[in-house]
């Protein structure tokens, strides 16, 4: 490796955020000495932006890796010669998440819904039961239908005083909920009935009129929030005193509106897409390694798109447009549902050392995703790298599968095996 400090290399610096580029043109060239690291590159960016107050932080990748070491040691690792000129972009600096706190559950944390629509934090576990959180990580109820291991829970609607939820479980069974936080009460509204095996995933449509379930029964099934004339009512349901103080309550049994099959094998993981005006697309992954477009208007599989393995959990960015997808390989892949000439992989992450059940993109920027691992990690990525933003551990101690994340109001969640939800303060947007 090259010690000399006089050696210097041409650098091609560049940024996609617009806010932080030098001048009007797209990049700016420089000679600058290979021993420079990230922080005097930093220096160099806030100079040329005459940022003579508070400097901004930058982070840089060359061939889609950020710089972790001087220029020189980067340029030998890779092999790139310091007598081309190198492609350095330059994005805003991420400040590593913060832990704040955790829930303590009885079993496996198998899904969890953030606290941005009802300023409270929904959690179904393998003990059969939902539990409704405080931000300051009190639980204040605890909500009990379910005959096995609860497998998702979603948001339906909601404000401070009154919420509506939805969970699904290994009972074969998805049910709707009330809560009303004055009089702190909980009450099942509906039961849904059609499926034939453990409802795997939920998803709520952007207008908050209709939610899908994804099954290992095969099949993804379509409801509406509200009642209907397709829709049956069951006579007033007793649950006793202790389990569920609900007076007068009648449940409503749904049935779906569309029932679709086209995933060959279970079902794993659904989302409505997040762009605006998509209310009827709908995302779906499963074990025969394909990701598949829905339009849930008519009921029809529109494109299907292939990969090597199983995908275990799949999420879609309304900032970039871009499906995450975590897998059985350990890898996660990155696909573009806009994109009809080609479907397939767009980009493959790796870091992980096993399964990666739960990924969730950034609500705020188009770049940054978390992923979680059987490994017992969390990592943050910036798809402008190939490399992770950080390395988290999910767990005090021991290996601990993650299963689950939201990453919602600032605040990435957590939890799995441990039989906790962790809470880290992403201060980096």
């Amino acid at each position: 490796m090259s010690t000399d400090v006089t050696a210097q290399v041409q650098i091609r610096l560049s940024t996609r955020q617009s806010k932080y580029r030098i001048g009007t043109d797209e990049s700016v060239l420089l000679m600058v000495p290979t021993h420079l690291r990230r922080f005097n590159l930093s220096e160099i960016v806030n100079h040329l932006l005459n940022n003579n107050g508070k400097k901004v932080p930058f982070d840089f990748i060359i061939d889609g890796k950020f710089i972790r070491t001087s220029l020189q040691e980067y340029l030998d690792k890779y092999n790139i010669s310091a007598e081309n000129t190198v492609d350095v972009e330059y994005v805003l600096s991420s400040v590593p998440p913060k832990p704040t706190g955790a829930m303590d559950h009885e079993d496996w944390v198998s899904c969890i819904a953030g606290p941005a629509l009802t300023s409270s934090i929904a959690t179904s576990c393998y003990d059969g039961n939902v539990r409704l959180w405080s931000l300051t990580g009190s639980c204040i109820a605890v909500l009990k239908k379910h005959e096995r291991s609860v497998k998702s829970v979603a948001w339906l609607s909601g404000n401070a005083d009154h919420s509506r939820l939805i969970s699904g479980g290994e009972d074969q069974s998805i049910y709707g909920w009330d809560y009303d936080s004055k009089s702190n009460k909980t009450r099942v509204s509906f039961e849904c009935v059609g499926h034939k095996g453990s409802v795997d995933g939920l998803a709520v449509n952007q207008s908050r009129t209709q939610f899908a379930s994804a099954s290992f029964d095969s099949t993804i099934k379509l409801w509406n929030v509200d009642s209907t004339d397709e829709e049956s009512s069951q006579a007033n349901e007793t649950m006793g005193s202790k389990r569920k103080r609900l007076e007068d309550a009648v449940i409503t049994r749904k049935i779906p509106v569309l029932s679709m099959e086209a995933h060959v094998g279970p079902v794993t993981s659904i989302c409505f897409s997040k762009t605006e005006g998509s209310d009827n697309t709908l995302y779906s992954g499963g074990s025969d390694h394909t990701v598949r477009i829905w339009d849930m208007e008519k009921g029809r599989n529109l494109h299907s798109m292939g990969c090597e393995k199983v995908i275990l959990a799949l999420d879609h960015s309304k900032n970039s447009g871009l499906i995450v997808t975590g897998h059985t390989d350990n890898f996660i892949r990155l696909w573009d549902p806009r994109d009809q000439t080609g479907l397939v992989v767009k980009m493959k992450l790796t870091s992980h050392k096993n399964w990666v059940p739960a990924v969730t993109w950034s609500p705020t920027s188009p770049y940054t995703l978390a992923s979680g691992g059987y490994d017992s990690t969390i990592k943050v990525w910036d798809i402008r790298s190939t490399t992770p933003l950080h390395t988290l551990s999910a767990v005090n101690e021991g290996k601990k599968k993650v299963l689950a994340l939201a990453w919602e109001d600032g605040l990435l969640f957590s939890g799995g095996e441990e039989g906790k939800v962790r809470v880290h303060d992403m201060q980096t947007e």
